[in-house]
């Protein structure tokens, strides 16, 4: 008799899309008699009306909700009627996290992009402001053409705390690793699976599909004040490629002629450089 009850009992739709742990559907999916459902569409319209003008996916969700509950399907998507659905935009709006980020306006220093509309750390990593005070975080062009492209990038994940300048993540090169630090303290909210599957896009596309975290900050307002905007990032871009530049005449004798660009991935032409003293002197993580 028990077990007959609980093998009716059939799972929440919010729950099974993972947007809250538990809850038993007791309304037989007629979602419009629940309470629960009304409060969780009302706060997906807010969120969905925060996000408006970012571009849809392109795969339908009546097909991922196919793919992940096999035959059990809701009463709207057995009508058709997703588009009508705020489940299902909310699932929109989950999916669109995970999109390359809006580009920042840039400028070049000695083939350097540098980012005027992000915020820049001293590790160097950007910060973009997103919707619903969330944070979106990278490593910025420099980082990328001092290493070059990662074989792997070792990041926390999603739901981990983090501190503001205290190690985020590492990336891995030959064996070597250089950890980054974060710009902010918070939560993880997301990580690109892009980068977890092919880290060498932080490289190619470090402000594009190459970000990396979706943080929830804690205390922004603090982080950000310590932190470089606008054209104050090229000025400190200039700084930072002239040290640079005088580190590698003193160690190999690299000489940049005037107008030249830095070279892409410094220490895969240049092996014969202290990894150590590039991290402790770019990246302040040592």
């Amino acid at each position: 008799m028990v077990s007959g009850i609980l093998e009716e009992k059939k799972p929440c739709i919010w729950m099974e899309a993972g947007v809250i742990d538990y809850k038993i559907c007791d309304k037989d999916f007629e979602c419009e008699h629940c309470e629960l459902d009304r409060a969780l569409t009302a706060a997906a319209a807010a969120q969905i009306a925060k996000r408006r003008g970012h571009p849809k996916p392109v795969a339908s969700w009546e097909e991922k909700m196919r793919q992940r509950f096999g035959e059990q399907q809701c009463r709207l998507m057995m009508t058709r009627l997703c588009h009508e659905c705020s489940f299902d935009e909310l699932l929109e709006e989950q999916f669109e996290f995970f999109l390359a980020p809006e580009r920042p306006r840039v400028q070049e220093v000695m083939g350097v992009a540098v980012p005027t509309s992000s915020f820049l750390h001293r590790g160097h990593t950007w910060v973009a402001l997103e919707n619903a005070g969330r944070v979106r975080v990278g490593l910025d062009d420099f980082c990328v053409h001092l290493f070059g492209a990662p074989e792997e990038l070792r990041l926390p994940e999603v739901g981990s705390q983090v501190r503001a300048d205290h190690p985020l993540l590492s990336l891995v090169r030959h064996g070597r690793e250089a950890p980054i630090l974060s710009p902010v303290c918070g939560f993880i909210e997301a990580v690109n699976p892009a980068v977890q599957e092919h880290p060498a896009l932080v490289h190619d596309d470090p402000y594009g599909a190459g970000w990396l975290f979706l943080i929830s900050p804690s205390d922004l307002k603090p982080d950000l004040e310590k932190m470089l905007f606008g054209q104050c990032n090229v000025a400190w871009m200039e700084h930072e490629t002239q040290r640079l530049l005088g580190l590698l005449q003193s160690e190999v004798g690299v000489t940049l002629p005037s107008g030249g660009t830095l070279v892409n991935d410094v220490i895969g032409n240049y092996p014969q450089l202290d990894w150590d003293r590039l991290v402790r002197e770019f990246l302040h993580s040592r």
